[in-house]
C-alpha cells in the first residue's frame, strides 16, 4: 500500500531566541492557515537582520482580531482604502523590512520523552515600520 500526500504547505517550525527589545526583521515567507481555535490566520516567517534566526509570527485574520495583521501590513507599506479596506496579496509583504518588539517569557511544556521542560521563549508582540 502506498501513500500520496500533498506536503507543499508543510514547513519546519521556527522559534526565535533573541534578547528583549526592538529588532529589525525581513519577512521571508507568508502562508495562510487556520488556527487550532478555528480562526483564519497568516503565519509570517521573520528573519532577524543581525543573527539571521528565523521565527514564525502568527497574525489572526478573523474580524475583530486583526490588529496585529493590520500593524504588519502598515509596516510593510500596504495602504488601506478610504473606507479602511486592505486589498493586498502575500507578494506585497515578502522581503519587506519591519521592526518587531521581542518579549521573552518562560514557556513550560512536556517534551516527547514525557519530561516537563521550562525554557525562555521569544515572541514578537508589536510591529512598526523601519
Amino acid at each position: 500500500m502506498g501513500y500520496k500526500m500533498d506536503m507543499s504547505n508543510e514547513s519546519e517550525r521556527h522559534e526565535l531566541e533573541l534578547p528583549d527589545g526592538w529588532r529589525q526583521f525581513t519577512i521571508i515567507e507568508c502562508r495562510e492557515e487556520q488556527s487550532k481555535a478555528g480562526n483564519d490566520m497568516f503565519i509570517f516567517a521573520f528573519q532577524d537582520s543581525e543573527t539571521k534566526q528565523i521565527g514564525d509570527v502568527y497574525a489572526i485574520a478573523t474580524e475583530g482580531k486583526r490588529w496585529f495583521l493590520k500593524s504588519i501590513l502598515k509596516a510593510c507599506g500596504v495602504k488601506a482604502s478610504a473606507d479602511g479596506v486592505y486589498d493586498w496579496n502575500i507578494e506585497e509583504v515578502l522581503e519587506k523590512e519591519v521592526m518587531g518588539k521581542v518579549v521573552n517569557s518562560e514557556d513550560t511544556f512536556i517534551n516527547r520523552e514525557g519530561d516537563k521542560v521550562t525554557k525562555m521563549k521569544s515572541k514578537v508582540t508589536e510591529i512598526k515600520a523601519v
